[in-house]
């Protein structure tokens, strides 16, 4: 994951990421989708096997370090990219302290670096 100065303005620091990403409704089976960056309060992500909309809460599962974590978050901005493929922002909604500290860290180590 690379820093990119422009999103210093945000309310939380977002990290750019390349990673691989699952996402879900609360109540189906996971999709793979590419994560764009990631912050405490978000994630941005490109998906081509569901369709969004405003106001969705959906499950992201990511590998944080060594450790697994699932969040779940709204979905606050929905872009069609192509006929195929959307971007989609998240806002955090339910994450666990637990997954909130492995966050925070992972976050720091790339902000660091």
């Amino acid at each position: 994951m690379a820093k990119d100065p422009t999103f210093d303005r945000r309310k939380y620091p977002r990290v750019l990421t390349e990673a691989l990403v699952s996402i879900a409704w609360l109540d189906s089976k996971d999709v793979v989708a590419h994560a764009l960056d990631l912050s405490l309060g978000g994630i941005r992500f490109q998906c081509a096997d569901l369709e969004f909309e405003l106001g969705q809460m959906l499950r992201v599962t990511l590998k944080l370090g060594e450790q697994e974590a699932s969040l779940v978050g709204k979905t606050v901005r929905v872009t069609e990219l192509d006929a195929f493929v959307q971007e989609v922002a998240l806002a955090l909604i339910d994450v666990d302290a637990k997954t909130l500290e492995l966050l925070h860290e992972q976050l720091a180590d790339f902000q660091d670096s």
